[in-house]
């Protein structure tokens, strides 16, 4: 046998290397004789995990002999789930062994999965999620959970900022006003969704339920007046900035930050962290804002990745502070939006 070229045996659509040099060498043409009828004959492949997974709040029922799942996915997801002329739904229904009916974009986004065995319905449901999980990582966010942190002093102060930086800071590369974020929009981000439809934002809005009464008011916090002091920058070289912030040091609100954050990473509605915290941060300018992408790439552009030179502002103003902030609530805020306040439109608020 060739060591660098071994045979290799498809199971369910699974190739697995053989090696038969050692064992049974003069079966190794009788094995891939009878790969096909070895594949047809042997059942679903099922991960370890799909059969230890906890799935008692699954509604699997039985239908003429079949067990059935109705399986909620937003339609988003549904052209990753059929594949280019239906060849992904095709190897998932053959990996599986069970039949999924997708349904159109007129009715409800309700996904059916029907199988001989419980086993193959969890096997082609733990496979949709990790399609659609690899999918949500593609799509831009929707919606963050976020502390405003505006008040009348802040305010005041950060458009002082806005016209220093404007004034002194105005011929350095990139620096221009449409870098800056709104007055009434300062904010802290705690985590970022990906939320395709009602249903999901509503089961958005009840986690932040749950996550009031598990998490919030057990902390009884007791300091919620934050000062928001100094500059920092998300990256490394303050000569290719594509974001400046404004610092904020909280040992209780970053606790908070970090146990939501955990909250809704183990929900599988947000991603980890980049570090093993939220990083705390006021953001005011910011490449990524619409308006300033518009100004560079038209209004058709693609958003491209660009940056200004802070190296001055940091230099001028990194002790700049801006005030204190007394948080009152916590917002799941829609992206993109703007309410009667100014401030981001909120899908439910939950009070400090």
């Amino acid at each position: 046998m060739d060591v660098l070229r071994p045979k290799i045996l498809n199971i369910d659509g699974r190739q697995y290397r053989l090696n038969t040099a050692d064992c049974c060498p003069n079966e190794c043409d009788e094995t891939e004789t009878h790969n096909t009828e070895m594949s047809e004959s042997l059942p679903a492949y099922v991960e370890r995990d799909d059969i230890d997974e906890e799935c008692d709040d699954l509604n699997i029922y039985m239908e003429g002999g079949r067990c059935v799942l109705k399986l909620e996915v937003p339609n988003t997801f549904y052209g990753l789930i059929i594949g280019r002329s239906r060849e992904n739904l095709k190897h998932l229904e053959y990996q599986t062994k069970t039949r999924i009916k997708i349904p159109s974009m007129k009715e409800k986004n309700i996904i059916t999965i029907k199988g001989e065995q419980r086993a193959h319905i969890l096997s082609a449901k733990s496979k949709i999620d990790a399609i659609v999980k690899r999918g949500r990582a593609k799509q831009s966010m929707t919606h963050f959970v976020s502390l405003p942190m505006v008040n009348p002093i802040v305010i005041d102060n950060y458009l002082a900022f806005k016209k220093m930086v404007l004034d002194e800071c105005g011929q350095c590369r990139g620096v221009t006003e449409l870098l800056f974020q709104d007055q009434l929009r300062l904010h802290l981000t705690i985590t970022c969704f990906v939320l395709c439809d009602a249903a999901e934002i509503k089961r958005a809005i009840n986690l932040m339920d749950q996550c009031e009464n598990t998490i919030i008011k057990p902390m009884n916090l007791k300091s919620l007046d934050i000062l928001v002091s100094g500059l920092d920058c998300m990256n490394d070289d303050p000569s290719e900035v594509n974001v400046l912030y404004a610092k904020v040091k909280s040992p209780e609100i970053q606790m908070l930050a970090d146990k939501i954050q955990t909250f809704f990473q183990d929900c599988d509605l947000a991603l980890p962290p980049r570090s093993n915290h939220v990083k705390l941060h006021v953001t005011l300018m910011n490449t990524g804002f619409y308006e300033y992408q518009a100004s560079v790439n038209g209004d058709f552009g693609n958003p491209s990745h660009l940056t200004f030179d802070a190296r001055k502002i940091i230099e001028k103003f990194n002790d700049y502070t801006f005030g204190t902030v007394q948080l009152t609530d916590i917002h799941l805020s829609q992206r993109h939006t703007t309410d009667s306040n100014g401030y981001y439109k909120s899908s439910t608020v939950l009070k400090l």
